[in-house]
C-alpha cells in the first residue's frame, strides 16, 4: 500500500505529561511483573475478524470445549486398558472420528489466521507457535501426534495392528511444569475492559481524559491493523512499533492508576483464566507475546529481502 509506512509513523503520538519520575519508573516494572494490561489477546478491542461470537470466535470456543471431553475420554479409554477392561471398540471408533473432525477443524482455523490480513488473527498465529516452541513443539508435530492417536485408535476399533509412530516425533510426556502446547488453541476470549470507568481513580478528569483517549487510539489501532497484510514491509514494521507504543502507555496508565481504584474484576478474572490455560505467569506472556511480535518483524524482514 502506497505511503503505508508513512501513514503508521504517524498513527499515534504518545500522549505524556513531563518525563517519568523515579518512583513511576519503579512502579512501571511492578505493573509489568503482576498485571496483564489489555495488550495481545487481553485486548478487549476487537477487529471485524476477531469480534466476540464471530466466526473466529466461535471457532475457537468449539475446539475449547471438546478438547476437555477428549481429554476425558481417552483418560477412561487407559484406564480401562490398565485394568485388564477391553474398551468398547464403537465408543474408540466414534471418539476417533470426533477428533479427526475436530483436528480438520483446527487445521482450517490456524490456515485462517496465518493467511488473514488482519493484524490480531496473525498475532493470535504466531502466539500459537511461539507457545507450542516454549513447549518443545511445532505445529507440524502436533498434527503428527494426533493423527497418530487417531490412526491407532481406528486401527483398534477395526481389530487391526498398532500404527507405528511417526519418525522424529517425539512420544514420550512433558515434564512437570511444561506448559500446556495446546493451550494458546483453546484459551478464553477477553470480553471484559480493565476499568468499568467507575472507578474512584476516574473521578479526576484528567485520569479519565487520558484513559478515554488511550481507548480511542487503542481502537484506531486495532482498525488500521484490519489491512495490516496488504502493508508493505515498512509499513508491517511501523504498525508494530505503534503496537509497542501503545503497550507501554498502557504499562505508565497502569503504573500510576491501577493500585488507586482496582482492577475490573471480570477482566481480572478472564485474564487468569487465559494464562493458567497457557501454564504461564504474568511476566511469562509478556515474554511470550514479545516473541511473537518479534517473529512478525522478522517476517517482515524476509520480506524486504533481508535474511531472517
Amino acid at each position: 500500500v502506497a505511503g503505508s509506512s508513512a501513514a503508521l509513523a504517524g498513527l499515534l503520538v504518545a500522549r505524556r505529561r513531563g518525563g517519568r519520575t523515579a518512583t513511576e519508573r519503579r512502579s512501571v516494572v511492578t505493573s509489568r511483573a503482576f498485571y496483564l494490561t489489555p495488550i495481545g489477546p487481553f485486548c478487549p478491542f476487537k477487529s471485524e475478524a476477531c469480534a466476540y461470537n464471530g466466526a473466529t470466535d466461535q471457532g475457537i470456543s468449539a475446539l475449547s470445549e471438546t478438547t476437555p471431553s477428549f481429554a476425558m475420554e481417552m483418560a477412561k479409554i487407559q484406564l480401562d486398558a490398565q485394568m485388564g477392561i477391553e474398551p468398547d471398540t464403537s465408543k474408540v471408533r466414534s471418539l476417533a472420528e470426533d477428533m479427526g473432525r475436530a483436528y480438520n477443524q483446527w487445521e482450517v482455523m490456524l490456515t485462517k489466521l496465518r493467511m488473514s490480513d488482519d493484524f490480531q488473527s496473525r498475532e493470535y498465529f504466531k502466539l500459537i507457535i511461539c507457545h507450542l516452541r516454549g513447549a518443545g513443539k511445532s505445529v507440524e508435530e502436533i498434527g503428527l501426534l494426533i493423527k497418530y492417536q487417531i490412526d491407532n485408535m481406528q486401527a483398534f476399533a477395526d481389530g487391526g495392528m498398532p500404527v507405528p509412530p511417526p519418525p522424529g516425533v517425539d512420544l514420550s510426556p512433558p515434564p512437570p511444569g511444561a506448559p500446556n502446547p495446546m493451550g494458546a488453541m483453546g484459551a478464553t476470549s477477553i470480553t471484559a475492559e480493565p476499568f468499568t470507568g467507575r472507578e474512584s481513580l476516574f473521578e479526576s478528569d484528567v485520569v479519565l481524559q487520558e484513559y478515554q483517549a488511550l481507548c480511542r487510539d487503542h481502537k484506531q489501532l486495532i482498525k488500521m491493523g484490519e489491512r495490516f497484510g496488504s502493508y508493505d514491509p515498512l509499513g508491517k514494521i511501523a504498525f508494530l512499533d505503534q503496537v509497542e507504543l501503545v503497550e507501554e502507555r498502557w504499562d505508565v496508565f497502569y503504573a500510576r492508576c491501577s493500585l488507586q481504584g482496582g482492577l475490573n474484576q471480570y477482566f481480572k478474572v478472564q485474564c487468569e483464566e487465559y494464562m493458567a490455560s497457557l501454564g504461564l505467569s504474568a511476566e511469562g506472556f509478556r515474554k511470550l507475546l514479545k516473541e511473537a511480535h518479534d517473529a512478525m518483524r522478522r517476517d517482515a524482514e524476509i520480506e524486504r529481502g533481508l535474511p531472517a
